[in-house]
């Protein structure tokens, strides 16, 4: 789709727009967008679209009257706004296939008129299928497939050496942890060993202390109440 600005060298044309637009809901006849577009555009037709201003459009466009100020009072200003979102509305949805559109600009109250093309779009281009390469002979392009089979076997290969490295590598990392745990166990027990071997033979040394004691006390009483002592 193009477009291009034309001048209004055809009024019928441009008279039917206006007429389209007007009976949308976008700019709505008799309303003030309405009123002002209708303006812009039948005094652009005229030849006067250089008398086109803020106070112009005021006074005999909106029955304003002749004490208006355009520097005080926005509403010239307001409406061309909202005419010009209206109009990218209407062309965005009903109007989209209009041939000739309206179009107020920013800054500026005088309309442009566009011609549109609709021509359909060139159609994409089709790609060709590759054509076997030159001096290749039918039992090399009846092979390629099984050279690419081969050309894909060997990831396959590292893929299944890589997965056994890496159970083989899990199982050693396991053995030496169980052997740490093993040794550590084996640690254990023989301190464990130890210490009771050393409480046992203290109390066997304390044992045979207090026996002898015993034994010295005995006699001692023996000797001197010539009794035996259980």
């Amino acid at each position: 789709m193009t477009s291009s600005s034309v001048p209004p060298a055809d009024p019928v044309l441009v008279r039917d727009a206006l007429r389209r637009i007007t009976r949308s809901s976008f700019v709505p006849e008799g309303s003030l967008l309405a009123t002002m577009l209708t303006y812009v555009v039948e005094t652009t037709l005229d030849g006067n679209a250089r008398a086109i201003k803020a106070y112009t459009i005021a006074v005999e466009a909106l029955g304003r009257g002749a004490d208006f100020d355009p520097d005080r009072d926005s509403t010239v200003r307001v409406a061309a706004m909202r005419l010009r979102q209206a109009l990218d509305l209407y062309y965005a949805g009903p109007g989209a296939l209009d041939t000739l559109r309206i179009r107020m600009v920013p800054g500026s109250y005088r309309p442009q008129f566009e011609t549109v093309d609709h021509a359909a779009p060139a159609a994409p281009p089709v790609a060709e299928a590759p054509s076997p390469v030159a001096g290749a002979s039918s039992a090399d392009i009846a092979q390629a497939p099984t050279a690419l089979k081969r050309r894909f076997r060997i990831p396959a290969q590292a893929t299944w050496l890589a997965a056994v490295t890496l159970v083989l590598a899990v199982d050693v990392a396991m053995t030496v942890s169980l052997m740490a745990v093993q040794n550590r166990g084996d640690t254990a027990l023989i301190e464990t060993e130890a210490r009771l071997n050393a409480d046992e033979i203290r109390a066997a040394e304390k044992r045979t202390a207090d026996q002898i004691v015993y034994d010295i006390i005995r006699e001692g009483i023996q000797q001197s109440y010539q009794q035996p002592v259980e």
